[in-house]
């Protein structure tokens, strides 16, 4: 067997693969507070990308590069009312202002999302917050077979 370095175990250990359907999912919790911004605007780029918005993210099901892409989205407790909605990673920080090139699995971080066809309804009723865990009502974004699967789940599964 051929031994593996800490990266490579690390890329595959993380994998969105490893990870069930049904959890392949990245919640945003709301956008960040005007306030807060200049705090964290170094870790993201000098220029906002039209039709995205800086939003408190909850942990990461796996390691998600830049560019990575979801097609649906649906509030945190109702999957039934999601929405065909295409969203892209376009930058990713975190509380230190550190620029990644990634969303890295189980981490917290602040990402500009770009939304190509007009920032929805659902992501724009989002709260002004100060930091993480302070909304409960998130929005989901996943793709289209994590979605069906979240719809399948029954009320109390984890």
């Amino acid at each position: 067997m051929e031994k593996m370095d800490n990266t490579n175990q690390a890329n595959l250990w993380f994998s969105q693969e490893r990870t069930p359907i049904e959890q392949r999912y990245l919640w945003f919790e709301g956008h960040v507070a005007p306030h807060i911004l200049p705090l964290i605007l170094t870790g993201l780029p000098q220029h906002r990308t039209h039709n995205a918005a800086i939003l408190f993210v909850g942990y990461a099901f796996a390691d998600l590069e830049i560019g990575y892409h979801f097609d649906v989205m649906f509030p945190r407790k109702n999957p039934e009312a999601g929405i065909p909605c295409l969203s892209r990673i376009v930058a990713v920080t975190q509380q230190f202002s550190k620029p990644f090139d990634r969303v890295p699995h189980g981490w917290k971080t602040i990402c500009e999302i770009e939304f190509p066809d007009g920032i929805p309804a659902m992501i724009r009723d989002l709260p002004e917050l100060d930091g993480w865990h302070l909304n409960q009502e998130w929005v989901c974004v996943c793709n289209a077979e994590t979605w069906e699967a979240r719809k399948q789940r029954r009320p109390g599964d984890v």
